[in-house]
């Protein structure tokens, strides 16, 4: 029994079928575009807001590609400096890995390691989710691990879900670490000095000369009348009634003579 696979493209039914096949794949690849568009918004803005809510520097990164592995692997070193006081760069490691991955393809001798940079830089972001769901979510860290390595396509969701959740840390490690900060360069302010306008001199002010003040004319009192006083009667003599003259003591007799 034989095939005959010489089809007539003449055909109308051959050229319809064409046409058919060719408008799904259209659809399929267009779906696909708008999945990715969705998850790629809400994956950013999940990431956007975990980084701004945690005052890490940059959260703008979360929107580009590359960038936003970067941005990622600081939110891991923020929770290693919270939880341990320890820095283990994934940041610095995770942007090496997808700068990699990316330029590997354009090599030739290069190529074969795409995709181990793929994998490498798979691990390092799961290293980093799952430090976030422990420190919002402890209980269900693992779980929503598991979940999102197995369908990755709820990690997005899973992200701008918990992007406003508060981070529950154990009693011990509150204090070893208050709050990721980068130290922010501050340029020195020059301030250029102000120019000012000469001032005119001051003009004396002419004074008009006043006029001498006219002596005030007095007019003369008439001269004081002097007083009549009437004159008084003279005084009386007041007489005196001489005062009797007492005898004079007689001296005691001496009886013994």
């Amino acid at each position: 029994m034989t095939y005959n696979y010489n089809y007539n493209l003449d055909d109308p039914a051959v050229q319809q079928a064409a046409i058919g096949i060719g408008i799904g794949l259209i659809i399929f690849l267009l779906f696909v575009i708008a999945i990715g568009i969705v998850l790629y918004i809400f994956g950013s803005l999940g990431l956007y807001k975990i980084a701004k809510n945690r005052n890490i520097p940059n959260p703008w990164m979360a929107w580009i590609p590359v960038a936003n592995s970067y941005l990622l692997g600081k939110i891991g070193d923020y929770y290693d400096l919270k939880n341990t006081g320890k820095c283990n760069n994934f940041a610095i490691i995770m942007l090496c890995i997808a700068i990699a991955a990316i330029a590997a393809p354009i090599t030739v001798i290069l190529g074969f390691v795409t995709p181990f940079a793929a994998i490498a830089l798979c691990v390092f972001d799961y290293i980093c989710y799952y430090k976030f769901f422990k420190n919002v979510n402890p209980d269900s860290a693992v779980v929503m691990l598991v979940l999102s390595i197995i369908f990755p396509i709820i990690l997005p969701f899973v992200l701008f879900v918990c992007r406003n959740k508060i981070d529950i840390l154990p009693a011990q490690a509150q204090p070893q670490y208050q709050q990721y900060q980068q130290p922010q360069y501050q340029q020195p302010q020059y301030q250029q000095p102000q120019y000012q306008q000469p001032q005119a001199p001051v003009q004396p002010q002419y004074q008009q000369p006043q006029a001498p003040v006219q002596p005030q004319y007095q007019q003369p009192q008439a001269p004081v009348q002097p007083q009549y006083q009437q004159p008084q009667a003279p005084t009386q003599p007041q007489y005196q009634q001489p005062q009797e003259q007492q005898a004079p003591e007689q001296p005691p007799v001496d009886n013994n003579q």
